[in-house]
């Protein structure tokens, strides 16, 4: 039985312009829709009623890049308890950082009968993306901050929370400070530098050095502190780390090198993961409610769904919480 991918790759377009033609759409060129009709009639497809303009299919979809530990994990509970409120199914795709993939998954839902999408961390082009908004369906960003994106968007106040945790290490008498940064292409790790940078620049008695290698995953904190100790020697009395999982990987490289958190260095993280609370020497930490975020994303997507007027896009910061353990000391 042939389906509206088959017509897609028979006319050679995407499953959103075959779906545009179905529907009826008159954002498609005369000519396109002359070859989507006629690929139709080869292949003897017959699509289904649409009903998109009479009732809602009360569905929706959620792109992560991946589950390799509970961060997405958690925004994806937040999304699925505000769908089961209000009576929605939910999709998700896993993409894997991969541009491709996530193109193809949006165009898929398309093909499922979504009614809206959340978009967390998305690498696809703003072009391709954009085609997808002229079709109408609701999209809204969850920790993704991107300005250049006209959506709506929810994300953590990693400004602020990366300010606040230069604070704390301030107030507990440090003043020789090294960063562990998360990756280039990260808008959070990118809003934490500006939030350092905003504070060094409040108080210019603190110096701030930065690792060369930078990521969010436990090996790259590991390679970064190592390389550092070699080149550069024990110069700071702190450490900020972009995330938790860099946190504890830095603690426990430092401890092979016979450097004892938090009595030699201290170290503070970024997440409140559940691994902050049950590795030794406890992990003080900025907390982020990636609950909320999927929470919050879910219901502005639903809203939109339900009264799908126009409105300028809103942009929600979800704020963070200093969680004080046993990984930062006082030194004088």
């Amino acid at each position: 039985m042939k389906n509206i991918r088959d017509v897609a790759k028979k006319a050679n377009v995407s499953i959103a312009t075959v779906s545009r033609v179905i529907n009826g759409h008159d954002n498609v060129s005369e000519k396109t829709k002359k070859k989507v009709l006629k690929a139709m009639r080869d292949l003897n497809y017959r699509p289904a009623p649409s009903y998109r303009n009479t009732r809602l299919f009360k569905t929706i979809a959620i792109l992560i890049p991946n589950l390799k530990n509970s961060h997405y994990g958690e925004i994806v509970m937040g999304v699925e308890s505000a769908a089961r409120e209000n009576g929605f199914d939910l999709f998700i795709s896993i993409t894997s950082e991969n541009p491709d993939m996530e193109y193809e998954s949006i165009e898929n839902f398309f093909e499922r009968k979504i009614d809206g999408i959340i978009l967390s961390e998305f690498f696809i082009e703003k072009e391709k993306l954009e085609k997808f908004q002229k079709l109408n369906i609701p999209i809204v960003i969850a920790d993704f901050k991107d300005d250049s994106v006209f959506l709506d968007s929810v994300n953590t106040d990693n400004f602020n929370g990366a300010y606040k945790a230069m604070q704390f290490l301030y107030d507990n008498g440090h003043r020789n400070i090294l960063h562990i940064p998360g990756p280039n292409w990260s808008p959070a790790a990118r809003d934490r530098i500006n939030g350092i940078n905003e504070f060094i620049k409040n108080n210019n008695d603190v110096k701030i050095s930065f690792t060369s290698n930078r990521g969010y995953f436990p090996n790259a904190g590991r390679i970064a502190i190592k390389n550092y100790l070699k080149d550069k020697g024990l110069n700071f009395t702190a450490i900020f780390a972009v995330n938790d999982l860099i946190a504890v990987s830095v603690i426990d490289e430092l401890k092979r090198q016979n450097i004892n958190v938090p009595e030699d260095v201290s170290v503070i993280g970024f997440d409140d993961s559940p691994i902050a609370e049950y590795f030794y020497p406890y992990l003080t930490t900025i907390r982020q409610f990636r609950w909320d975020i999927g929470y919050t994303a879910a219901k502005l997507l639903i809203e939109k769904i339900l009264n799908p007027k126009s409105t300028l896009p809103r942009k929600i910061l979800i704020p963070t919480e200093l969680i004080i353990r046993d990984s930062v000391k006082k030194i004088n």
